[in-house]
């Protein structure tokens, strides 16, 4: 039987799905390419890491390739010989697994401590068998290690003072039960690793927890476009349930199930192929407006380690925000703010926002607490402002409650996002034409923009995002129109 090498993601990626390893090793062409959102996560959590070797100062980095790991574990051997306070990314090798730990503190008593650093705020369950691996492999080196700590960022660190960014816990009991079933779990592993073909795991809530799997597109390839896994609020277990039972379709689905509200009506829209709209609800909700209508989107960025005053660890801010204004006659303007460069945005946005959205008029957000939010804490950080954006903030109308409360059809697929309902009920129109097509990669294109000189090449990003951000108001206008000519029409 092979001896299958084992890197720690490698191993780690069996605890989320035995078929994800799997493929890992013998179908790697199945996986889906990474993301530049995937991959801008990727590096701010490089970036976390490098910050965390400042707090052990001459500490050595094996920088060498990663492929080439008899070099890398020459060097490591090589630098531990030397007593070194600490040793960044070193490389060891135990019963073919590789681990290259973030950052190891020699004790000068013959003894280290070994710490994985993580960019997130909290320990996660999986970040336990993330140490236990790697304190199994450098204690099967012979390295005599005292304790085994996870660094965390600390999310009640506050800008500007850095001082207490990370903090760490100390998982050297609690890695105990899983370093003491290390032999027999990597041995089944291997042992599954021989067989020809793929273990025949279920699809399911593996598939995105606690990572997005590469593999995804290819396990889930076979469920049918309007299936169980679309039906709204229902927990993902029983959807599992159902599936594992053979009901997938959703013509499959009993008469007699028991579905009930959202359920119910999604299921009765896709049998009839037609939504059910409740008129007098929509109407309702629509009699509350007061002309003119500001349609409102926020774009905000949260980098791990904060970079303005008074901000926390992956606090939001707003760089950016567009605005579709319709008064009673139904005639458009448009307004909008984007930030440019690296300086705190939340200032000028703020100010401009004041005088965009005036002192009258219902403001619309698509899940409005989200902009509330935004804004509650522009009022926090701008006393001055207090007065306009508390204003503001009472003003705002949530058009997201239409389609929980009042309007469900088949075809957003159990979502009721923005960008699930918009290209059904505004036809033909959609984000399959823009090069920023979500939030998130609005993200990572505004930090590519702010980090570029002046020039063509930040001209063009910054025009993809004002696109982005104008389409997002644009379909709420264009949503509300058909609301209301769909309410008008039951008149």
């Amino acid at each position: 039987m092979p001896n299958f090498r084992l890197s720690k993601s490698k191993y780690l990626s069996a605890f989320q799905c035995e078929k994800k390893l799997w493929l890992e090793f013998h179908d790697r062409d199945k996986a889906t390419p990474i993301s530049e959102v995937q991959q801008a996560i990727f590096s701010q959590g490089h970036f976390v890491g490098e910050l965390a070797r400042n707090e052990y100062p001459g500490g050595t980095l094996i920088d060498s390739d990663y492929l080439d790991i008899p070099k890398g574990l020459k060097i490591t051997q090589d630098e531990l010989a030397k007593k070194n306070p600490a040793i960044f990314e070193a490389f060891f090798q135990f019963n073919d697994v590789l681990v290259r730990p973030d950052i190891m503190v020699n004790n000068g008593d013959g003894t280290w401590d070994f710490i994985e650093v993580k960019s997130s705020t909290t320990l996660k369950p999986e970040n336990i068998r993330d140490v236990a691996i790697q304190s199994y492999v450098i204690s099967g080196c012979g390295i005599k290690i005292r304790k085994s700590y996870l660094m965390h960022l600390n999310r009640e660190c506050i800008y500007p003072n850095l001082d207490n960014l990370f903090t760490k816990i100390d998982l050297t009991e609690k890695i105990i039960p899983f370093i003491n079933e290390m032999d027999n779990s990597l041995e089944n592993l291997r042992d599954m690793l021989s067989e020809n073909q793929a273990p025949d795991i279920s699809i399911g809530g593996r598939c995105s927890k606690p990572y997005n799997c590469h593999f995804r597109e290819h396990c889930w390839k076979d469920v049918p476009e309007y299936s169980v896994f679309n039906i709204p609020g229902m927990y993902l277990k029983q959807k599992e349930e159902l599936y594992n039972k053979g009901i997938v379709n959703l013509e499959d689905i009993p008469a007699d199930s028991g579905f009930q509200n959202k359920q119910k009506d999604f299921i009765d829209s896709y049998n009839s192929k037609a939504p059910i709209i409740n008129k007098p609800g929509i109407q309702t909700e629509l009699d509350t407006l007061q002309y003119p209508l500001y349609f409102l989107d926020f774009e905000t960025y949260g980098s791990a380690v904060p970079t303005f005053n008074g901000m926390h660890p992956y606090e939001q801010y707003p760089f950016q925000y567009s605005c579709h204004i319709l008064d009673k006659d139904q005639d458009i303007t448009h307004k909008e703010y984007l930030h440019t460069d690296k300086t705190d945005p939340r200032h000028l946005l703020a100010m401009s926002l004041i005088d965009t959205l005036e002192d009258a008029g219902t403001i619309v957000a698509y899940n409005a607490g989200f902009e509330k939010g935004v804004i509650a804490k522009l009022v926090t950080l701008f006393p001055q402002y207090s007065k306009e954006l508390e204003a503001i903030n009472k003003r705002f109308w949530d058009q997201l409650n239409i389609f929980r409360r009042h309007y469900s059809d088949y075809r957003f697929k159990g979502s009721n996002g923005l960008k699930s309902v918009l290209p059904v009920v505004v036809l033909g129109m959609d984000y399959s034409n823009l090069e920023v097509q979500e939030g998130s990669q609005a993200q990572v294109v505004w930090k590519q923009m702010i980090d570029l000189p002046n020039g063509d090449e930040k001209n063009i990003l910054i025009q993809q995002l004002l696109k982005y951000c104008r389409l997002d108001t644009l379909a709420m206008v264009e949503i509300q129109k058909i609301l209301t000519k769909k309410w008008n029409e039951g008149h």
